[in-house]
């Protein structure tokens, strides 16, 4: 069954997983298991949000894909200089704070401003105004783009992506487009909802195949004669906290024994 994941959204990655997106998913899910809700659509939207945030790499990076704090400066100071003095990125580009770091975006959310950095110390568990590059860290990373996610931080509204579920609590194509606000306004909105709907379905689908697994061993176990003939409809199960965390629990174990 924990392949069944993989198999479903490999083909969102050219039909081929690395080492490194692994283990970029597999920090994603080892923090939704320590702060997540429970709800299949946050885990589903913060796999979409960090699949067109880190341009499909899943782990976490710098702004421009910089491999170095310096590389980043300097792609951060060239588009600020496209943009103009007045823009946003013309302003976080510049050196702020005790420790004059630039607070240019890193990690899964690509988090800038250096008042966002210290809002997500307490999440990241260490001061990120002194340390941002812990925003490159998977586990701390997906632990803060989870976390803004769900209480809708980065809105200045505080409406986390239980809002835009509604009161039904599933998250629809048009729903999720509106959810980016909790991340970054409607900056492609639409592709990222395009993008939660496949990891929703993958994970649904992980689901239902881990619930078969189950119901198939249980049925193995009743003596012939009390056996049904034919076991029920399998569908995928409800969603709820003990369900995902059986199959975060899972994925996680199946990612460290190999893509």
């Amino acid at each position: 069954m924990n392949a069944v994941f993989y198999d479903a959204v490999r083909p969102m990655f050219g039909g081929k997983l690395t080492e490194a997106q692994v283990r970029g998913m597999d920090g994603i899910f080892k923090a939704f298991h320590a702060v997540g809700d429970g709800d299949v659509d946050t885990l589903a939207y913060v796999l979409a949000t960090a699949y067109h945030e880190t341009g499909r790499r899943m782990i976490p990076v710098r702004e421009g894909f910089a491999s170095t704090d310096a590389g980043a400066r300097k792609a951060v100071a060239n588009l600020a200089a496209k943009r103009g003095p007045n823009s946003a990125v013309a302003k976080y580009s510049k050196p702020a704070g005790p420790y004059g770091h630039v607070y240019y975006g890193r990690g899964h959310p690509q988090l800038t401003w250096i008042y966002n950095y210290e809002s997500a110390s307490a999440d990241a568990g260490v001061d990120l105004v002194k340390d941002p590059d812990a925003m490159l860290d998977p586990v701390i990373s997906a632990r803060v783009l989870i976390r803004g996610v769900m209480d809708g931080r980065w809105n200045g509204r505080g409406k986390g992506i239980a809002y835009y579920e509604g009161d039904d609590d599933f998250l629809d194509d048009e729903e999720a487009a509106e959810a980016r606000r909790t991340v970054n306004g409607k900056d492609k909105a639409v592709a990222i909802a395009g993008y939660h709907r496949k990891f929703y379905d993958a994970l649904q689908l992980a689901g239902a195949a881990k619930s078969m697994a189950m119901h198939t061993t249980v049925i193995a176990e009743i003596p012939a004669a009390t056996a049904p003939k034919a076991p029920p409809a399998i569908l995928p199960p409800a969603m709820g906290l003990n369900w995902l965390e059986r199959l975060v629990a899972a994925l996680v174990a199946w990612s460290r024994k190999g893509k």
